[in-house]
């Protein structure tokens, strides 16, 4: 327990270290699902004005030091979808490549491959979309006070305020504003674009989720949708698991 209790501790100190495009960098890995020191416990998201979406939430729950839900529920206005999921992974590594495929009641699920070092990861990540294969490659790189990606829209940090960082460019449709909070051990993003308002909660890998389910808030509360679909796959026509944009 005393070890347990000293590890939660280095992680909260870790957590309030770290600057907003540091927390981004370590947290954008889980849409690829690669391992690292967080995964995504909950997300909350709701359309901006005029969108004719509806606020939407997803929780996910964990087995302390598993990368991958043991399930997940996603809740809107008018429905909820619980899903249980029994995955098994196979991992292997050469020459710095390291490649996880996971399946999930013996069917593929995904797979990806990566190289990752402190500041910069390379990935390829593979799923299914339809019953159709599609494959995703890209990358991330730490420098300084910004990410680079190969999409071209770096994050880069506020002059001011190193919680607050910025992908793209004011005035255009790709802006959005990220808001970073550490709330002990959690990383809370908030990223805030044009069309829509979204939370993210990241927990730490070894802390497992047992946080009881919260019920979905009105548009006018939220304030704050929608990339996945209600199986908790990342929504059709996608370019990859967009929890953010």
């Amino acid at each position: 327990m005393k070890s347990f209790l000293l590890f939660i501790a280095a992680l909260s100190v870790y957590a309030n270290a770290i600057n907003c495009v540091e927390a981004y960098f370590k947290t954008k890995i889980v849409d690829y699902y690669i391992p690292g020191d967080y995964v995504l416990d909950s997300l909350y998201k709701a359309p901006k004005g005029g969108s004719e979406s509806t606020p939407w939430f997803k929780k996910q729950y964990y087995t302390p030091g598993n990368h991958l839900p043991d399930s997940l529920v996603m809740q809107n206005e008018s429905r909820t979808v619980k899903n249980v999921f029994h995955f098994t992974q196979e991992k292997t590594t050469e020459n710095g490549l390291t490649k996880i495929v996971v399946r999930n009641d013996g069917k593929f699920y995904h797979s990806v491959e990566y190289f990752a070092s402190s500041d910069s990861i390379s990935y390829a990540y593979t799923a299914l979309d339809l019953d159709e294969s599609y494959t995703l490659k890209g990358y991330f790189v730490l420098r300084n006070d910004t990410l680079y990606s190969d999409d071209g829209n770096p994050v880069y940090l506020d002059e001011n305020n190193k919680n607050v960082c910025y992908e793209g460019k004011p005035g255009e449709d790709n802006f959005k504003k990220i808001t970073y909070e550490a709330k002990g051990d959690t990383i809370h993003l908030i990223t805030d674009s044009e069309f829509s308002l979204t939370d993210l909660f990241f927990i730490p890998v070894n802390q497992g989720s047992t946080a009881a389910i919260r019920n979905i808030r009105s548009a006018q509360q939220l304030k704050k949708y929608q990339y996945f679909d209600l199986l908790g796959r990342p929504a059709v026509n996608k370019h990859f698991v967009q929890i953010r944009k």
